[in-house]
């Protein structure tokens, strides 16, 4: 084994020859080679190092550096690093838990802790999130900031997945001044053919140690064997943003990786195997599947085990889950520390930003592509220094408006700090007021707080088109924000019913430039609000967003109403809106979106709003999801006094697998069917369209086709089932609702729930607006068209209207769920004394011979007769027999500047419910009555 002269050798003392022993014990010193053959130079390509370390060694440097956060006393113990032994605890209190907007712990939870970290264990009963039982880990947080960023990671067995229902936990310590907690399960019966499976999982942690050691046992206690087995967890990461070495950030898809990593805003985590071999994992949204082995077999009697470590970085940056896995592996890490300087040569102040360090190999060449991308994390407070793995770097900054004006490369060694001096640009600043016209004008008095109106603000560079930050929230209508000199494009936005108010601004180096803007609602949606009627907060396990900030965001994104849904857990959120002053523009339901534990698979959950006094109870006020069907959970929801909405949610492969953990794997042919057992259980709802994914979304449609053919009658609806602020907008899609009063501060919710269980009139989109009528009946509606016979045919009219940003070029008319001919070219024929764009179409329906059940192809000539400005009619569409008509628009240009990301994912698109079609004269049309 070959040392690498990069990585000295570092002393054979008592203590680093112990922390050796430790670390090959736990299995963790193959996994050092690894990270630190990809640390340090020049083994970057490959080779191996020696590598060994000590807490003592380590304290030192940590004495030195602060970690880049906290005070130095902070850190330094005064007895000369006595090591007190590791603990468990139950919550009794609000001051033994965890602090954050995701801790999930409570009075009864275990805490399992030493001097340097803290994690909650929840006890056993109903579990948290997606959890179906306690016995999992849910808070994880640095010991001394104790502020949780982490959603949950639970334990999954097999494919598809199955969760662990723990029964039991035991608490221990051994000599070491180790602890330990245990929990202790099973799964069995219908949750797993073939057998009864035991398990028991102890979360072991030791003094002075920033990692959990996760061992998971099972053992078959059936009487046939267990195949195929994987074996795994699903990890929720909250606040955290999830990544990966070689793999871009925000992890989608399938991948392999030596660890998955989770960055917060304060803290960090890791997840890895204690061998050094990758991990498998599919990742969504908020969450990862990773499995740790697959396919185990276990005959009747047999056993299995897998492990894992569970690191938790104490800055939230990717630099220090690097150097926290370099070190539990047995490497000897050193430091960087910045000195940031101005054009003359003056020293700066800390700045908020991003320090990025680039490894770079001894002959200039790029690093291995599976390299992690490393930053770190600076505060106006921080100290600009923090360890690091040993290596040769390019050091750059960004942040504050600032930029270096050149990269610096430093060689950090083991147990040395390296100064990296960087030269940053100068800066400038931004005052932005953004109001609304028509609006009354802001309180004279400072001390008299108005309504919050708050937008949406995008900045680019206007040479490059360059996004110069994620997009801002100008919460109260301003903004102050800085920025580097230069010509600034400033985008102000607030959903599709606005017009962009944007302007361009120069920035000067020390100046302040001030820009107004006004935003105009141009799109005319009256007898309409906008709705998202799925989205998730802190308090569900998988997203990271506070109630606060996903408020005030919807405002931003145009929502009027939404639905805080968290997993298996009730919520009420509309005392946060009063609270902000936001009543006058969005109202909030309280809801509850429920995982059905068997046959949830291929359809995801129910969400289930408006509740009552249930929302008031925490875990407890949801109803039951454990081992219940999807007809069971809707039977409960039935028998609750008053009235509510049930809506069919689907994971389209981009949810967390515990969506309907336990139940086989769904055939494409058997979704319609098992929707139509629902919808015939009671469901009202079918989401059709859920976030981005416009290819699940077409799948669905054709879904919803073949249920209204089948005489299903449901609302279809749009949801961003947004568990973040970014890429996953709130709103983006919506769905709009006609109700008698549109204005959110007076909504009726009775009139909102009898909209989507029994008129059904809604319209889902991103973006245009679109609504038709035949006759008097508007869609959602059964219209007769025996009627039109005997006075002359009916005429479909349809209006689409749209802001200016928002492109729509092609109408379909579909019909009974079959294209009616060409798209019909929209061209925004007419400009509305308000600015939208609109077209206005008629199409005449007739009743035509014939007969047969399936809906024939229908007949629509390409003919088109200008009736005025804006208004156009083309050839009639023929009907034989009961069908409904549903018309989609779409647009051809994506949603930029208000939506960034795959142009193909932001595509406009607007679809109207369905407008059902009485051909015989009964009054009803595919199980669909008229209105009397």
């Amino acid at each position: 084994m070959t040392r690498s002269p990069e990585c000295p050798r570092t002393s054979r003392s008592p203590a680093g020859r112990a922390a050796r022993h430790a670390l090959r014990s736990a299995g963790l010193f193959a996994f050092a080679f690894a990270l630190a053959s990809a640390s340090c130079a020049p083994p970057v390509q490959g080779g191996s190092v020696v590598v060994s370390s000590g807490a003592v060694e380590r304290l030192g440097m940590l004495c030195r550096w602060g970690r880049g956060g906290a005070e130095q006393g902070d850190l330094c113990p005064r007895d000369g690093g006595a090591a007190q032994p590791a603990r468990v605890r139950r919550i009794a209190g609000p001051a033994d838990a965890l602090s954050g907007p995701l801790a999930a712990g409570r009075p009864g939870d275990y805490v399992l802790e030493n001097d340097e970290i803290a994690v909650v264990v929840d006890q056993p009963g109903p579990g948290a999130g997606l959890a179906e039982s306690g016995g999992n880990l849910i808070d994880a947080a640095d010991a001394r900031a104790r502020r949780d960023e982490l959603g949950q990671i639970v334990t999954r067995l097999g494919a598809p997945p199955r969760q662990v229902i723990y029964r039991d936990i035991t608490t221990g310590g051994g000599e070491d001044g180790a602890a330990w907690i245990e929990a202790r399960g099973e799964v069995r019966g219908r949750d797993l053919a073939g057998g009864a499976l035991s398990v028991t999982t102890r979360y072991t942690l030791r003094p002075r140690d920033r990692a959990v050691m996760i061992t998971t046992s099972l053992r078959n206690d059936g009487d046939r064997p267990l195949e195929a087995l994987d074996l795994g967890d699903v990890v929720h990461w909250g606040a955290a943003e999830h990544v990966a070495p070689g793999v871009a950030p925000g992890l989608r898809g399938e991948h392999e990786a030596p660890y998955l990593a989770g960055v917060g805003a304060g803290v960090a985590y890791a997840l890895a195997p204690v061998d050094g071999a990758a991990v498998r994992a599919r990742s969504g949204e908020g969450f990862s599947d990773v499995t740790f082995a697959r396919q185990a077999a276990l005959p009747p009697g047999g056993r299995a085990a897998y492990r894992r470590i569970f690191a938790i970085a104490p800055r939230g940056d990717s630099l220090a889950v690097a150097t926290e896995l370099f070190f539990l592996g047995g490497g000897a890490p050193g430091g960087v520390a910045l000195e940031l300087v101005d054009g003359r040569g003056a020293p700066l102040p800390p700045l908020a930003g991003k320090a990025t360090l680039t490894p770079i190999a001894e002959d200039g060449a790029a690093p291995p592509a599976a390299a992690l991308d490393l930053w770190l994390r600076t505060g106006d407070n921080a100290p600009l220094a923090a360890e690091a793995p040993p290596g040769l770097y390019l050091v750059g900054f960004e942040g504050s408006g600032r930029g270096a004006l050149g990269s610096a490369r430093i060689r950090i060694r083991a147990g040395e700090f390296a100064p990296a001096r960087l030269t940053l640009s100068g800066a400038g600043r931004l005052y932005l007021g953004v109001r609304e016209g028509g609006a009354s004008a802001p309180p004279a008095d400072p001390d008299l707080l108005g309504p919050l109106a708050p937008a949406k603000v995008s900045l680019f560079d206007a040479a490059t088109g360059k996004a110069l930050s994620p997009p801002r929230l100008a919460l109260q209508g301003e903004l102050d924000v800085a920025l580097p000199p230069g010509r600034v494009r400033v985008v102000a936005s607030r959903g599709p019913e606005y017009a962009l108010a944007e302007a361009t601004v120069d920035i000067a180096d020390g100046g302040t430039s001030r820009l107004d803007l006004t935003l105009e609602r141009v799109v005319d949606t009256s007898g309409y609000i906008a709705c998202d009627l799925r989205q998730h907060t802190a308090r569900s396990a998988d997203a990271g967003v506070s109630s606060a900030a996903r408020l005030v965001w919807n405002v931003a994104e145009g929502v009027e109403c939404a639905v805080a849904s968290e997993h298996n857990l009730a919520s009420d959120l509309q005392r946060d809106v009063a609270a902000l002053r936001l009543d006058s523009r969005l109202r909030m339901l309280p809801g509850v979106e429920l995982t059905s534990g068997r046959s949830g698979a291929g359809l995801g959950s129910l969400s289930v709003f408006p509740l009552g006094s249930e929302a008031a109870a925490p875990r407890e006020g949801a109803l039951r999801w454990v081992d219940e069907t999807a007809s069971e959970i809707l039977r409960e929801v039935r028998a609750l006094p008053g009235e509510r909405v049930v809506q069919v949610s689907r994971q389209h492969g981009g949810g967390s697998p515990l969506h309907g953990s336990g139940a086989p794997p769904v055939a494409p042919d058997q979704g319609p069917s098992l929707l139509a057992q629902i919808v015939g259980a009671g469901a009202d709802a079918v989401e059709v369209w859920t976030g981005r994914d416009a290819a699940a979304r077409d799948r669905a449609l054709e879904e919803l086709w073949v249920l209204l053919r089948a005489s299903h009658p449901v609302t279809p609806t749009a949801t961003s089932d947004s568990h973040g602020l970014r890429g996953a907008e709130a709103g983006t899609p919506r769905t709009y609702v006609a109700v008698a009063d549109d204005d959110p501060g007076q909504l009726d919710v009775a009139d909102l729930v009898a909209g989507l269980r029994r008129r059904r009139d809604v319209v889902i989109t991103n973006g245009p607006f679109v609504t038709m009528r035949l006759g008097d009946t508007r869609q959602g509606g059964v219209a007769s068209a025996r009627r039109g016979s005997r006075g002359g045919p009916l005429s479909l009219s349809i209006r689409v209207e749209r802001a200016p940003w928002v492109d729509a070029r092609e109408l379909h008319v579909l019909v009974g769920g079959v294209a009616s001919g060409a798209p019909i070219p929209l061209e925004g024929a007419r400009t509305t004394p308000a600015g939208a764009l609109l077209d206005e179409i008629a199409i005449p329906i007739v009743l035509g011979a014939g007969g047969g059940r399936r809906p024939p192809r229908p007949d629509a000539r390409a003919a088109r007769v200008d009736r005025g400005p804006g208004q156009s009619t083309h050839g009639a569409i023929s009907v034989a027999e009961d069908t409904f008509v549903v018309v989609i628009v779409r647009g051809r240009r994506p949603l930029e500047p208000v939506l960034a990301g795959d142009p193909g994912e932001i595509l406009p698109f607007a679809m109207t419910a369905p407008l059902w079609i009485d051909a015989d004269g009964d009054g009803r049309s595919l199980g669909r009555a008229a209105a009397p």
